[in-house]
């Protein structure tokens, strides 16, 4: 369970109506250290769902790649991350959430055209979207999956054998069949939050980089391994790298990587 530090300041923030409202939405969460910021939006919140719906801020490109989405659900979830997303870059900068303009690098991974932005990271799943900033520099991932529940344990050693490594297939199978689904989902929100934090694309770099997730590195603290020859070009940044589970809600997986700065 990831540590808890001291409760977020308060503060205020103006929407694009210029009114004033406390800072509520997104809602700050505790992130596994200091240089690290964490925030959740609650798609189940009235509040949260009023904050989205009366948003006025995407861009024509955010509005046409939701419009894309088939699934209710799943623009529900862009919608409420990205609309979370600008409320909370615009605070640190002082700005309008409509106004920033965004990036994408050759991964997809977005960024912020506007100077002195801190690197951030979103993921969605289920009823939650996670909003992470890299407060003292550096890259940042976050991943935050549900944990399905009639996900059964034939199907999840199919999947571990296509998506992760043998080291961490091991370790699976040492696990008792009960154990099985939050080790599962634990490392896979870990993998995906550090590839993220490198800025690799997921489906590419699964199985060049191992998870240690046997508790030697702590409460929430997990190790990390980089498998021989797969990503010589990225030992630096794997050295440094930090790797956290963290405690999600109920039915949720979620982990956090911050590569700090060199």
């Amino acid at each position: 369970m990831a540590p808890k530090f001291g409760a977020a300041p308060f503060v205020l923030i103006r929407m694009e109506s210029g009114t004033l409202t406390h800072a509520d939405f997104p809602r700050r969460i505790p992130a596994p250290v200091p240089q690290l910021s964490l925030w959740q939006v609650d798609l189940n919140d009235p509040a949260h769902a009023a904050r989205i719906a009366a948003a006025d801020c995407l861009c024509s490109r955010e509005q046409a790649h939701c419009a894309t989405l088939r699934q209710a659900a799943d623009r529900r979830r862009f919608s409420g991350a990205r609309v979370g997303l600008r409320t909370v870059l615009a605070q640190r900068l002082g700005c309008a959430p409509s106004a920033l303009r965004f990036r994408t690098g050759s991964h997809g991974k977005p960024y912020v055209e506007a100077s002195g932005t801190a690197a951030f990271n979103v993921a969605h799943a289920g009823d939650y979207a996670w909003i992470a900033l890299a407060e003292a520099g550096g890259e940042v991932g976050v991943d935050i999956e549900r944990i399905d529940p009639v996900l059964g344990l034939a199907a999840m050693r199919e999947l571990a054998a296509h998506c992760l490594t043998p080291r961490e297939c091991a370790w699976l199978a040492s696990l008792p069949a009960h154990a099985w689904p939050s080790s599962f989902f634990l490392l896979w929100t870990a993998k995906e939050a550090l590839l993220k934090a490198l800025g690799l694309g997921i489906a590419d770099h699964l199985q060049h980089v191992s998870v240690v997730a046997d508790g030697a590195g702590g409460a929430c603290r997990l190790a990390v391994v980089p498998e021989p020859g797969q990503l010589a070009a990225h030992a630096a940044a794997l050295a440094r790298i930090q790797l956290y589970r963290l405690a999600g809600p109920d039915g949720y997986a979620a982990a956090m990587a911050w590569v700090p700065p060199a």
